[in-house]
């Protein structure tokens, strides 16, 4: 019954973090009020579940409830970093993070079934099923024939992280640069919000989580906007992909730093709608992050985001 319990609540927490996403891109403002009924409509569910989100959102504080019905959001969402996921289970959370380690170091085959993890990890069935479940929600596993799963080892091997940058070079610039290309007003103007917040920190401020919430928005909007269904679709799913299973590298905090300006400077210019100028911003960026640089030597705004500026 327990374990029961905690995969509904698990459900109910998804449900809480689509409820923050829509609060963020639509730019609600702090005291803005949301309804159980249009919160159901949009995330596609009844108001029983939309219920259990709001009632966990007001545990954490950050939204309350009214006296004559719905709900207020109580924090300024443009300097929320998202939910802790402490709420998953932990050793779901442990069989998750292992099979990705041990496929990825080649530890283990990438075709493996339920009962074979279970003999691995010591874990009970449930919580390997889940963990199988939360890597195929993320492309990173699918169900073959019989009893097996396959595990994608190209997703997340030795080099995944090298590739993952080549793709990104290819194809996030050129999404820029369809002809259908939309842009989502309301979304960006979140967006800028957050990162103008994230600007204003000094290094000692500098809100880590914060900053990979924008950053996964940021290329997400880009991903969404494209206006071909095919190219949104791949982009949308690599960076599900790679917000997932992409190793956390350390990372030079001026290096984050200078990537929220960078991301300011191609937002600026999606908005002003000087898309190849975005997209040669955002290849730049792409770049530039992949070496990690400038580090602490040689510290100052690149070239082209400088003349972009």
């Amino acid at each position: 019954m327990e374990e029961n319990s905690g995969k509904v609540r698990h459900r109910h927490v998804e449900l809480a973090q689509k409820i923050l996403d829509y609060i963020i891109e639509r730019g609600l403002p702090q005291g803005g009020r949301l309804t159980e009924q249009a919160l159901a409509s949009h995330c596609n569910v009844s108001r029983t579940p939309i219920r259990k989100a709001l009632s966990i959102l007001a545990d954490k504080g950050i939204v309350r409830p009214e006296p004559e019905g719905g709900y207020q959001l109580a924090i300024d969402p443009a300097s929320f970093s998202g939910l802790a996921e402490e709420t998953i289970p932990a050793e779901e959370n442990e069989i998750y993070s292992a099979i990705l380690r041990d496929v990825g170091a080649g530890r283990i085959g990438d075709s493996q079934t339920v009962a074979s993890l279970q003999r691995r990890y010591n874990a009970s069935r449930n919580a390997v099923q889940n963990a199988l479940m939360r890597l195929a929600e993320e492309n990173l596993a699918e169900r073959a024939p019989g009893q097996q799963w396959l595990i994608k080892q190209f997703a997340i091997s030795g080099d995944a992280v090298a590739k993952s940058y080549e793709f990104r070079l290819a194809c996030e610039p050129l999404a820029l640069t369809m002809p259908g290309f939309r842009r989502d007003a309301a979304a960006m103007m979140s967006l800028r919000q957050s990162m103008e917040f994230l600007r204003a920190q000094s290094e000692s401020q500098f809100d880590h989580k914060l900053f990979e919430r924008t950053d996964f928005d940021f290329h997400m909007l880009i991903a969404k906007g494209s206006g071909n269904p095919f190219m949104s679709e791949a982009l949308i799913t690599h960076h599900r992909r790679r917000k997932t299973s992409q190793p956390q590298m350390h990372v030079n905090l001026f290096r984050l730093m200078q990537s929220n300006l960078e991301h300011l400077q191609i937002l600026e210019q999606i908005e002003r709608e000087q898309f190849d100028l975005a997209a040669d911003l955002l290849r730049v960026h792409i770049q530039l992050s992949h070496f990690e640089r400038p580090r602490l030597a040689g510290r100052g705004v690149p070239i082209a985001f400088r003349i972009a500026g």
